[in-house]
């Protein structure tokens, strides 16, 4: 597997997510979740939800995780493309799809469960291959809200079901802290701290185990007609076992059309070489889904 595929592999599960540049063996943006409560005035009761619009509730294609969740039987299927391309020894374009993501609320409150089903990927770096990646699932929990902040906990596991060259050949672990805070009616800011037990093979073939820190920093502009642009910066602290890490920046756009469906546009590079490797992407993508009343 080319170290691009480590990399992804080790993010793969910040968020999204789940996202390709999530994980060397599941290609960039994923994972975004780009949550952008308006500041409303706090009725009586408390204030507003923040989480009842499909553009607040999506969680692609940053690698940051967004803070909302789906409740009580709303939810969404999230899908997308995305294409990196790695120069240097080695290097090659790999392909991503359909990148999905499942999300349903339960009737547990304030959490909802999550589905990472196995993504296809097309590699030319180091020999022309293809296969699946491994699957994932895991849970989020929304801790609470203001009226301009929000902040949840997230937790996922993948599962090694992948092929050979795609696998981490072992499962891993992650944790994600997630807040968004809103600080204006224009900008608003959002993050994750990640935390994983990685898994991946070694060059003897054996899994073996490392912990990586994935921080990851978003700022949002809302534009005229439900749409926002962002831009990230996230590092990931190892891109595999033995590995040195890497800091990626991504930028897109995400369009809410109607009720129900948000499409997003994303690229991102990484400028420092790893290995003497660089990369940068190209993406895009599209939620269909039912949001919080």
């Amino acid at each position: 597997m080319n170290l691009f595929a480590r990399w992804l592999a080790a993010v793969a599960f910040t968020g999204s997510a789940f996202a390709p540049r999530l994980s060397e063996a599941q290609l960039a943006p994923s994972s975004t979740p780009l949550p952008v409560p308006s500041p409303t005035s706090s009725p009586p009761s408390g204030p507003s939800d923040p989480c009842t619009s499909m553009l607040a509730l999506v969680n692609r294609p940053t690698v940051a995780t967004g803070s909302c969740v789906f409740k009580n039987g709303r939810g969404d299927i999230e899908t997308g493309y995305a294409n990196t391309i790695t120069s240097g020894l080695g290097g090659g374009a790999t392909a991503a799809y359909p990148q999905a993501f499942i999300r349903a609320g339960t009737r547990i409150s304030n959490v909802e469960i999550d589905i990472t089903p196995p993504s296809v990927l097309r590699t030319s770096a180091g020999g022309l291959l293809s296969g699946t990646a491994d699957a994932a699932y895991g849970a989020k929990w929304e801790i609470g809200y203001t009226s301009k902040a929000i902040g949840s906990l997230s937790v996922a596991a993948t599962v090694p079901t992948g092929d050979l060259a795609f696998t981490a050949g072992g499962s891993s672990y992650i944790v994600n802290l997630n807040g968004a805070y809103t600080l204006n009616s224009e900008f608003s800011v959002s993050g994750t701290l990640g935390f994983q037990s990685l898994a991946a093979r070694s060059t003897t073939g054996a899994v073996e185990r490392t912990g990586v820190f994935i921080p990851a920093f978003v700022v949002v502009a809302a534009l005229p007609g439900t749409a926002q642009v962002y831009g990230e910066v996230s590092n990931v602290s190892h891109i595999g076992v033995g590995q040195p890490g890497r800091t990626l920046y991504d930028f897109g756009v995400q369009k809410q059309l109607g009720t129900h469906i948000v499409i997003d546009l994303e690229t991102g590079f990484a400028p420092n070489p790893v290995a003497g490797q660089k990369l940068h992407y190209i993406g895009f993508g599209l939620s269909y889904g039912t949001p919080n009343p």
